[in-house]
């Protein structure tokens, strides 16, 4: 593999993780860890992208941060609108077949990831930018690859796109609409 190609799979990992720490709960060490994973990205157009995502969550304080989270993503009232689980979105309940799916696809890989956050949007993202740095390797790039693209047809793409789009919807806070739009402009869907 040439050292551009191992490049760019390496940036879309970075790219894949920060998109995945956006998904965090907003604590105190939100902010911090953001910053530290856009430092990471080395692709210009993408740092550029996500600057002004920083920027407007900076201008949040953690409170609202933390209610606007709760309300999309945990238990909005009457519902939440943006639940962050493959399996609720996709099958309207937790632990659904998309769920068990995931998971042995993980244990394929020999990753863990904690029972109630299997399809967790973050869990998902950072299981593809996992994928996209075993690319990299001439041992297993070629099966990472395949299940990277395979990933992403059967499950990812399957609801991102709603996903997206009911956070652009319901979202109060600006940060979280202009997420929902590098969420649809940002995720690699091939490597």
């Amino acid at each position: 593999m040439v050292a551009k190609g191992k490049t760019d799979l390496e940036n879309k990992a970075r790219t894949l993780r920060f998109l995945s720490q956006c998904f965090a709960y907003p604590n105190s060490a939100f902010l911090p860890n953001l910053r530290k994973r856009l430092r990471e990205i080395t692709g210009e157009k993408e740092k550029a992208g996500f600057e002004p995502l920083l920027r407007l969550f900076g201008q949040e304080n953690n409170e609202q941060l933390q209610g606007e989270y709760t309300r999309l993503f945990i238990t909005g009232y009457p519902s939440t609108p943006c639940p962050p689980y493959e399996s609720v979105f996709r099958e309207g309940r937790m632990l659904g077949s998309c769920c068990h799916k995931v998971q042995t696809l993980y244990q394929e890989w020999g990753m863990t990831a904690e029972e109630g956050l299997l399809d967790h949007i973050s869990t998902e993202l950072e299981f593809l930018a996992f994928l996209a740095s075993a690319a990299t390797l001439e041992a297993i790039g070629k099966d990472a690859r395949k299940t990277f693209h395979s990933f992403m047809a059967d499950h990812l793409s399957q609801w991102l796109p709603d996903f997206s789009k009911e956070l652009k919807n319901h979202a109060r806070v600006p940060a979280y609409r202009e997420l929902a739009f590098l969420l649809e402009t940002s995720v690699p869907f091939r490597l």
